[in-house]
């Protein structure tokens, strides 16, 4: 095996990226992988000298990743016997015209879901899946449901699941897929599954959008390395435009947090992420691990025209929007936007849409990236209004006591914590959207509630900006939270 022989795959991956429509390639979202990718990720393989070790390729394409992991395999003196597998007819036979030579190559077509409970186990997987969805009435749909337990949404991290199936005792995975795994509730079962039953042991990050640069694809993507066992760290490193690349090692437990229900991880790439990390990390408890929630505002204004009126009465409540709040504090009647009607109306259909009144938090879900902060966030006190109800627009999140009332001095401790810099710069560094979700919020690591009461007791009556600085001490600066402890303490001598 030499490079002569990737060199000839890759010729027939560029012949057949540019041979195939482009409306197939829209319909699967299957870019094939250069040949320098293909041998980063092999790369990322642990090195068996002498040893004779089973790989997979589950969607092969026209081999590519296998001919890396040959030519690899025979500079680090292993011996690899490859299974490949492809659905798709045309690039089946171009693979067997790439393999036709290596007799270590075993090649099938055939639908990869269809074949998982035959296939044995492998000490090595390697895949770029297709990144498309999965339509939920498909037979793929089916399939996984049957494989894996539940319908999962997304191709790319159902082979993945199926794939991790296979991987025997000492076996590790490789894959080249998308991003955006790290965060969404979409994901959720997928990041549970790797984190929790398996290991991350290394992430591959580019700096470019542009690793499929023969496609018009813009792809935020990176390498995964996954397997059964782990020794704690994982291994991170960062290619930059220039193709510098730098690498460096982290704790486990700080990509994802053990307390966050939604388990997102955070890929830390500068020190300064290491610090933030660090800062945050130091809490494990979640909002909903103190039984309070996030959710987003129930009124949806334009599928309850029939509610909204322009004018109070008797029987309607007011309707807070996004403009109404701004850092720190709510107004009930904005100047701007003076067109939105800003009541609604209080009947038997309506009141599943309104909230008791009651404190709360309001946080804007829009975000702009040239904003000051990310998270605009204000303490709504039932003191403040006497409405019995009021409604919250969709484009709102807030914060309430799910299994308990939220008490004035947690309310603002709360608010005040969940706008210091310390969390804004978490939302803008490892959030990967502008929009601030409620289950982003529900999975921000948060103090205990000693702590938030003890915060919002002793500082509630300051100016707003203040008590945002003084969160950003108690809770994120050594001093303050030394300082907070001994004032905790004292109340209880």
């Amino acid at each position: 095996m030499n490079n002569f022989f990737l060199d000839k795959v890759e010729k027939s991956r560029t012949s057949m990226t540019r041979g195939i429509a482009i409306e197939k390639k829209k319909l699967l979202e299957q870019y094939f992988t250069p040949a320098k990718i293909s041998l980063i990720m092999a790369d990322m393989f642990s090195t068996n000298p002498g040893q004779t070790l089973t790989v997979l390729d589950p969607c092969c394409g026209v081999g590519n990743l296998a001919a890396a992991v040959l030519t690899r395999a025979e500079r680090k003196g292993e011996k690899s016997l490859i299974t490949l597998i492809e659905m798709d007819k045309e690039l089946i036979q171009t693979t067997k015209e790439n393999f036709r030579n290596i007799p270590e190559a075993l090649i099938i077509q055939a639908d990869f879901f269809s074949c998982v409970k035959s296939l044995p186990k492998f000490d090595r997987i390697i895949l770029n899946p297709p990144y498309t969805k999965i339509s939920s009435d498909s037979k793929l749909a089916s399939s996984c449901k049957d494989l894996i337990g539940y319908r999962e949404g997304n191709a790319y991290s159902a082979f993945i699941t199926c794939s991790l199936k296979l991987l025997s005792q000492s076996g590790e995975l490789v894959a080249i897929i998308p991003r955006s795994f790290c965060n969404g509730p979409s994901f959720k079962k997928f990041r549970r599954l790797i984190l929790e039953d398996f290991n991350i042991r290394e992430i591959y990050l580019f700096e470019s959008r542009k690793v499929f640069w023969e496609s018009s694809a813009l792809q935020e993507v990176l390498i995964l390395k996954i397997s059964k066992t782990g020794n704690g760290v994982v291994r991170i490193s960062h290619e930059t435009n220039s193709g510098n690349v730098s690498t460096r090692e982290i704790r486990n437990d700080k990509i994802s947090f053990k307390s966050d229900p939604q388990r997102f991880i955070h890929i830390p790439i500068a020190i300064d992420d290491d610090k933030l990390l660090e800062r945050i990390s130091r809490y494990d408890n979640t909002i909903v691990s103190l039984g309070l929630k996030a959710s987003t505002g129930k009124v949806v204004d334009f599928r309850c025209t029939k509610f909204l009126l322009s004018t109070r009465n008797k029987n309607s409540s007011p309707l807070l929007y996004q403009d109404n709040i701004h850092r720190g504090f709510v107004t009930f009647d904005p100047i701007s936007s003076s067109e939105k009607k800003r009541h609604i109306g209080k009947n038997k259909t309506s009141l599943s849409l309104l909230v008791p009144r009651e404190n709360y938090i309001l946080i804007r879900r829009i975000s702009f990236k040239e904003s000051p902060t990310r998270i605009v966030a204000a303490p709504l006190l039932k003191k403040s209004y006497q409405d019995e109800y009021i409604g919250i627009e969709n484009h709102l999140n807030y914060i309430w006591g799910e299994k308990f009332s939220l008490d004035e001095n947690l309310c603002i401790a709360l608010f005040a914590y969940f706008s210091t810099q310390t969390i804004d710069s978490y939302i803008r560094r490892f959030s990967g959207h502008t929009q601030i979700n409620a289950t982003d919020l529900n999975s921000i690591p948060v103090p205990n509630i000693t702590r938030l009461q003890a915060f919002g007791k002793a500082y509630k009556n300051i100016e707003t900006l203040d008590i945002i600085a003084k969160a950003e001490d108690v809770f994120f600066n050594q001093a303050g939270r030394i300082d907070a402890i001994k004032n905790e303490l004292a109340q209880h001598i």
